[in-house]
């Protein structure tokens, strides 16, 4: 099936991917790499780039390098980008990190903001270590959504994140908005315990690994072979790193049949 791209998204691509090179130059310099994530693998192995109708990119950094590059990434490193994150007193309203464009570039491309800090381009979720047994994976899953769910309460009424979440999870979120537990702690103590969870295994060689932050919760999980050293496939007009086993990770996230479906079309380019 052939996709005539929407001018719009074909514009935020090309600058999707040049941040991505600029990222990657930085980690390459200081020995840190990272794997595309989620519908970016997608993109590499079925079109050898970015998925047609794709506006937004994800990147997985093994928790050693994780704390090192979000470091590098604080600091003045693009002309046209730059890195916001709680850690920083930004009020992002995400646990992991996200580079955005500087706004002179941003008004200078003619982009309407796709979230309340201007206009994202890439997320950048750790890969963490995970309990090895199902008992322990199925515990640590409903910890973390527990203290996610908390930390999305303080942002309940922010269309570009509260989007985010579906079914249950955004029903329980109205829940407890509509109660006001928020006013008992801050979003940002969340993110603290959550970050003590995520990388409370990032001394240990554990079998099982995933970005459980990331939307799919624990289909992000996987057994540590499935990432491994990973392996590089041609992306646009350069390569990038994706996990070693990279139909078997598509197929837990997207489905068997993950190579012959065609999704819905989505535009998420800009806020109405």
């Amino acid at each position: 099936m052939t996709f005539s791209k929407d001018k719009n998204i074909l514009k935020i691509q090309k600058i999707e991917l040049e941040a991505l090179k600029e990222v990657k130059e930085i980690a390459t310099a200081n020995d840190i790499h990272f794997f595309l994530r989620g519908g970016s693998v997608m993109g590499a192995v079925k079109y050898q780039g970015f998925v047609p109708w794709d506006d937004d990119t994800d990147i997985a950094v093994p928790r050693k390098d994780y704390s090192r590059l979000i470091t590098l990434l604080s600091s003045e490193w693009s002309d046209k980008y730059w890195m916001a994150s709680y850690l920083n007193g930004d009020e992002i309203h995400s646990y992991f990190p996200r580079v955005l464009l500087k706004p002179t570039y941003q008004d200078k491309l003619g982009l309407k903001s796709n979230n309340h800090l201007g206009f994202t381009i890439i997320d950048i979720l750790p890969l963490d270590g995970v309990p090895a047994s199902s008992f322990g994976r199925f515990f640590f899953k409903y910890e973390v959504m527990f203290f996610r769910l908390l930390g999305a309460v303080h942002t309940a009424n922010y269309k570009d994140t509260i989007s985010q979440h579906k079914g249950m999870r955004k029903k329980i979120i109205s829940l407890l908005n509509k109660l006001h537990v928020e006013k008992m702690y801050s979003q940002n103590w969340t993110y603290d315990v959550l970050d003590k969870i995520y990388s409370s295994r990032m001394g240990n060689q554990s079998k099982w690994i995933g970005t459980i932050t990331g939307s799919s919760f624990d289909k992000e999980i996987f057994p540590s072979e499935i990432w491994g050293r990973g392996t590089f496939l041609p992306f646009e007009d350069t390569t990038f790193r994706v996990p070693a086993r990279w139909d078997d990770y598509l197929k837990q996230i997207y489905g068997e049949n993950y190579a012959l479906e065609v999704p819905r079309v989505k535009k998420t380019h800009q806020l109405k």
